[in-house]
């Protein structure tokens, strides 16, 4: 079996509606996310091998996933990857306890570490240039499971496929 380009992520289903109003109502340059494809990644893993997928679903199958909520209460830039998100200004700390548990996790099992700082957010526009964005209305996500999905690249953009999924427990 060939290698997977993986990520963890909650899917944003449930806000795809909403998402997609924020959306039409930017009006940004660059390349709008689908609403199917929209999700707040919680690790982005790069090409796995099978052994090691396998061994982090073990892994994933374990762990007691806490729910929590949040609120999306503001929109960002990243000028390098040239991404304009949504995401918490004060994300809860089960959020965070969970990103720092897979991040262990994930580094036991083998993954190189993130050298990035964990910052939640979901992807609404890529390819845009430097750009002021308004103030906007909070939106509350209670993400309802977390997913391992596989991003496969193609002249359309990456196409995510969800490989399994876990709930979260209250």
């Amino acid at each position: 079996m060939a290698d997977n380009r993986l990520f963890l992520a909650f899917p944003a289903d449930r806000l795809a509606v909403p998402l997609a109003r924020l959306q039409d109502h930017l009006v940004l340059p660059g390349r709008r996310i689908p609403p199917e494809q929209l999700h707040l990644t919680l690790r982005f893993l790069g090409e796995t091998t099978a052994a090691h997928q396998q061994a982090l679903q073990r892994h994933l199958n374990r762990l007691a996933l806490p729910a929590f909520a949040l609120t999306l209460d503001r929109l960002g830039y990243f000028p390098r990857a040239g991404v304009v998100w949504i995401g918490p200004s004060r994300p809860p700390e089960a959020l965070m306890g969970l990103a720092d548990e897979l991040e262990l996790g994930c580094h036991a099992l083998g993954t190189a570490p993130s050298h990035r700082a964990f910052r939640p957010h979901v992807t609404l526009f890529r390819h845009c240039n430097g750009t002021t964005l308004p103030a906007i209305s909070p939106l509350t996500y209670v993400p309802e499971r977390l997913a391992l999905y596989r991003s496969t690249l193609t002249e359309q953009g990456p196409r995510y496929d969800c490989l399994q999924a876990w709930p979260l427990r209250e």
